[in-house]
């Protein structure tokens, strides 16, 4: 069974959770180091999202400015 690429939403909910269990304090040095670990692993996921985001509205925005610059259409290179 193929795994699921998590979503930034689901990613994003999942390190929120992580860092409430971190500052609890209830957790051992081991359990903190290794849910460090998985919140930096998280953190990690969201940031490469978000730059595939901002990646895809700047070419948005390209588009749309060489639209207006010529009147084309906005979905036809």
């Amino acid at each position: 069974m193929a795994k699921e690429k998590m979503t930034f939403e689901q990613a994003n909910a999942k390190l929120e959770e992580t860092i409430k269990k971190m500052e609890s304090g209830t957790l051992s040095l081991e359990e903190n180091m290794k849910t460090y670990e998985e919140a930096y692993m998280l953190l990690d996921f969201c940031y490469k999202e978000l730059d595939k985001c901002k990646g895809q509205i700047e070419d948005i925005n390209e588009r749309i400015l060489k639209t207006n610059q010529t009147d084309g259409d906005l979905f036809n290179d």
